[in-house]
Order: structure tokens, then C-alpha cells, then sequence
């Protein structure tokens, strides 16, 4: 007798055992100590990454936006199969081994800039590698939650780990800035392999034993993924709402190329203001990790997920205003930051507690993987389109287009039954659909 998504059990007379609560459920408290780190290591990175080839190696802002899609194209390349591997792989092990992957690819920037051959080429290279283990991390990852914690906990856990993101793009881009400013770029990539190899080693202290995920006879690998892609598009809640996030995701990848480059070229100011500016900014998005359980309540699941969203996107208005706001600019951007991080942090943690916890678990990894194929798969297109048009029509026009992209995508989800969910989520599915 199997566990329905609601955590009730398909006879309608048993329940589950009330779970253990998050704060002793030792497995999940090392996963999260594990992905903070390796968080604030990325934050840290990201940083270094853009203020070294826009400052340092003097990258145009193709190249800037080339830079950008190598770390997520791997997302486009394999993140179908690789949902369908980890789905046939114990999560834990696959974590610790993308972690371990990170930490080499991280560690060849320090030395290549001690040897004297640091080139963007190599920055490229590394960012692909990147991409490439974080693909099968954060797949693991994400399947690796409802399994460590009861049905009804994965959007409490989700809200955690979402909040530990927000702490890590406070602390990562000013630590980030700071170490480019006052040290050297190259040295905050040490300073990230060493936050990857920390999460390596909080994971593998998780001493819950993993079930050995089953075979499945006679299925190959091209037949497990179209099982990911029929489960998705057969399901109604979340088919409509796939391809609009899908499309938000092409044109929210403006923000992450664009900034940097206003930032840094445009407006003049160094990699410790962008890191400072960027962490300011993420504040916004830890009080949104908080205040996430009693907006849902408010609003409802649905409305949450559409409505935070489009809220979010006309905040990011401001950024390319900032360029027009003389002495302002900083506050500008803090404000929009803030604001703008808010919404679309609640509007993250929402859309992906609802398929987790909709989808079976011998189809999560695919499910995940199908999300990351379509959300993150769109990010290297998106940087390539955006740094392309700002190179000809200059980055305040570029991030204008870019930013009414999104308004059109988040308009779009309104119109998704999703957006009819209320606030007891699986309890108005039924309500939802017609």
C-alpha cells in the first residue's frame, strides 16, 4: 500500500508515521550544512568569474555572455540522460563525486594563474566542467529531499535550503569582491573548492542508509527518459506551467550576464561595490525564504507562484534604470535587488515544492531533470541572445527587451491551471483542474 502525495496512504484509513521533525533528522541537516557551503563557494566564484573577464582579461560582452552559457550548457547537452542515470544511481554517492569533480576543475584557476597561463580560454573550459558536475548535482539533490524527509516536510526543507541560498548571496559576492579587490581574483576560486570539498564531505557523513534504487528490466535508457517527458507532459498541472517557466528562464538570464557589465563598464564602479550591491540585494530573498509558508497561505499556491513572479520581474525594472539615476544608482539597484529577490525567491521555492511533491519517487530524478533540461537549458541561450543584443544595442536596451520577455512569461502563468491551486496545494488539485 503506497503513500499518496499528500502523505495519506491509498486505503484512506491508515496514515504514514509523523515524520521526524527537520531540526533532528541528521541527514537532512548535513545535506543542508553541505549545499550552504558549496552555495556561498558558487556565489563566490561567480563573482570572481565575471570581474576577472570583464576587468582582467578584458572580455567583450559576447565573450562575457559565452562565459556565462558554458556554465549551464551542460543542462542543454545531457540533463535529459542525466536525470534517467541518477534515477539508477544512489543520490549521495553522485553528490559527493559532482562535489569532488568541482573542487579539481576549481582548483586548476590558482594554478594556471601562478604558472602565468591563466587565459579566458581556460576560465571557459573550467566553467564547463562546472556545469557539467553541477547537472548531476543538483539532479541528485533535488531528488535526494523527499527522500530524507516526509511528504509533507518538502516544502519546509525546500524553504530552508532556498533560505541558505539567499544567506549565501548575501555573504558569497561580497566575499567574492573582496577577495578580487584586495587579493586576486583567482583566489577566490581556492577559497571555492575549498566550500565544494567541505559539502563533499558533510554529505557523505549522511549515515541514513539509501535504498538501492531498483533496475528496471528491459527499459533503456532513450525509453526512461521519454517516461520523464510523457509523465510531465501528461501531467495537467504541470505541462503549462513547465513551458512558462521554461520561457521566463530564457529572459530572467539577462540579470545574471547583464549586471556585471553594467555594473563594472557602464557605471564605473569595482568588483567590491557589484559583490557589496549583489549582497544587499539578497537580502530580499532570505526574507522571502521566510515569509514563503504565510504568503502561500494568503494567496494560495497557485496565485503565489504567478503573481511573485510578475512581481519580481517588474522590480528588475530598476537595474537599467540605475544607469539614469546619477548619484542614486547604487540605491537604485539595491532597491530593485531587494524587492525583485523577494518575490521571485517565493516564487521558486513554490513551483518547485509543488512537483516534487506531485511526482512519483521512482520519477523524480527525471522529473527533475526535465525541469533542468527546459529552465536551466534555456540559460546558455539566453546569455548567448542577451550578450549578443547588448553588444549591438547596448546593455540598458538589451536588459529592457529581456525584462518584457519575462513579463510576457509570468503573464502566461496566470493562465496555467496551476495558477487556480489554493492554499492546502494537493488538496485543491482537484479544485484546479476542470
Amino acid at each position: 500500500m503506497g503513500s499518496l502525495p499528500d502523505g495519506s496512504t491509498s486505503s484512506g484509513r491508515e496514515s504514514t508515521p509523523e515524520p521526524e521533525p527537520l531540526n533532528s533528522n541528521s541527514a537532512f541537516l548535513h545535506l543542508w550544512a553541505g549545499e550552504t557551503a558549496s552555495q556561498i563557494g558558487f556565489q563566490v566564484a561567480a563573482l570572481a568569474t565575471s570581474a576577472m573577464a570583464i576587468t582582467i582579461l578584458h572580455a567583450s560582452t559576447d565573450e562575457v555572455g559565452l562565459l556565462n552559457a558554458l556554465q549551464t550548457i551542460a543542462f542543454l547537452l545531457i540533463g535529459l540522460p542525466a536525470g534517467a542515470w541518477v534515477d539508477r544511481w544512489r543520490k549521495r554517492r553522485t553528490m559527493i563525486a559532482a562535489d569532488l569533480v568541482r573542487v579539481a576543475a576549481l582548483a586548476s584557476v590558482p594554478i594556471a594563474d601562478m604558472l602565468g597561463g591563466l587565459t579566458l580560454a581556460h576560465l571557459m573550459v573550467v566553467a564547463a566542467v562546472m556545469g557539467l558536475a553541477t547537472v548531476f548535482f543538483d539532479v541528485a539533490y533535488q531528488s535526494y529531499v523527499p527522500v530524507i524527509v516526509g511528504p509533507t516536510q518538502v516544502g519546509d526543507a525546500n524553504g530552508r535550503l532556498e533560505a541558505s541560498f539567499q544567506i549565501a548571496r548575501i555573504g558569497g559576492p561580497g566575499l567574492g569582491g573582496w577577495l578580487s579587490a584586495v587579493a586576486s581574483a583567482p583566489l577566490a576560486y581556492a577559497a571555492t573548492a575549498g566550500a565544494y570539498g567541505f559539502s563533499a564531505l558533510a554529505v557523505w557523513r549522511i549515515s541514513e542508509p539509501e535504498a538501492r534504487p531498483v533496475p528496471l528490466a528491459g527499459t533503456g535508457l532513450w525509453r526512461q527518459i521519454r517516461e520523464g517527458l510523457d509523465y510531465v507532459r501528461s501531467e495537467p498541472l504541470l505541462a503549462p506551467l513547465f513551458a512558462c517557466i521554461s520561457m521566463a528562464s530564457f529572459f530572467m538570464q539577462a540579470q545574471v550576464v547583464l549586471v556585471p557589465v553594467l555594473v563594472l563598464r557602464t557605471l564605473g564602479m569595482s568588483a567590491s561595490t557589484l559583490g557589496g550591491l549583489l549582497s544587499l540585494g539578497a537580502v530580499g530573498g532570505l526574507i522571502g525564504a521566510i515569509a514563503r509558508p504565510r504568503i502561500v497561505r494568503r494567496l494560495g499556491e497557485g496565485r503565489s507562484i504567478y503573481l511573485c513572479n510578475v512581481i519580481g520581474v517588474v522590480a528588475s525594472l530598476g537595474l537599467p534604470l540605475s544607469a539614469r539615476a546619477g548619484s542614486l544608482a547604487a540605491a537604485v539597484i539595491v532597491a530593485a535587488s531587494v524587492v525583485g529577490s523577494f518575490f521571485l525567491t517565493i516564487y521558486n521555492v513554490t513551483q518547485m515544492s509543488l512537483r516534487q511533491r506531485l511526482c512519483p519517487p521512482e520519477l523524480l530524478g527525471r522529473l527533475n531533470a526535465t525541469f533542468r533540461f527546459a529552465v536551466w537549458g534555456m540559460m546558455p541561450l539566453g546569455s548567448l541572445a542577451c550578450g549578443a543584443l547588448a553588444e549591438r544595442m547596448g546593455v540598458e536596451a538589451a536588459m529592457y527587451v529581456f525584462t518584457a520577455g519575462a513579463l510576457v512569461a509570468g503573464g502566461l502563468m496566470a493562465l496555467t491551471p496551476a495558477a487556480r491551486l489554493g492554499g492546502d496545494g494537493d488538496g485543491a488539485r482537484a479544485r484546479a483542474l476542470p
